[in-house]
């Protein structure tokens, strides 16, 4: 097998783009307030939404799926085998979800880590949009949302393309997302 130096890079790059808050850059920039004290304390999506406004926390949102497919898509597009933007998605996630060299933790890592899915199982990813759309219409709960598009995106990603790696890679994204959000939240009562 040969090893480029290149995958260490594209590792050690997802690993700072994760760690990267954008949640707490982007209320920052905009607002006075600092989001880790308020509602869930969680610098996400979800939290900003709640709590600083819809247009912020979209815009997170949108900003961690960008940084999820970042780590991931452009190695499915240069066709380089599943495992190698499997281990970028993971270094994603530690830089996320643990906390970082500059002192801070990340939050659920939720939008990452369907960014990161996207760029894994693209047409996966497309089939569950619609009807996680649709759940989040009726639940108004993120959380539910964000576990039905996982689920959506595994099944048809599986069906599609029937890679092992990237399904279970996807999964484990999901579970250590769900770890995260259950640690996270253990002590303050949420949705």
């Amino acid at each position: 097998m040969d090893f480029h130096y290149f995958y260490i890079l594209f590792w050690i790059v997802s690993y700072i783009i994760g760690s990267i808050s954008s949640g707490d850059i982007i209320v920052n920039s905009f607002t006075n307030k600092n989001i880790r004290t308020l509602g869930t304390l969680n610098p996400g999506a979800s939290n900003i939404y709640a709590e600083i406004s819809p247009k912020f926390g979209v815009i997170v949102f949108f900003v961690d799926i960008f940084k999820g497919a970042l780590s991931t898509l452009p190695l499915v597009l240069l066709g380089y085998a599943s495992w190698i933007p499997a281990i970028s998605m993971g270094a994603l996630l530690l830089g996320h979800m643990v906390k970082t060299p500059w002192g801070k933790y990340g939050g659920t890592g939720m939008a990452t880590a369907m960014g990161a899915g996207v760029g894994l199982l693209p047409l996966g990813a497309l089939i569950g949009v619609f009807p996680s759309f649709l759940i989040l219409l009726i639940t108004k709960r993120p959380s539910f949302t964000g576990a039905a598009a996982f689920l959506l995106s595994i099944i048809g990603g599986w069906l599609i393309y029937q890679d092992l790696i990237s399904t279970i890679s996807i999964l484990i994204a999901a579970s250590a997302v769900l770890i995260k959000y259950q640690s996270q939240y253990k002590l303050i009562k949420i949705d």
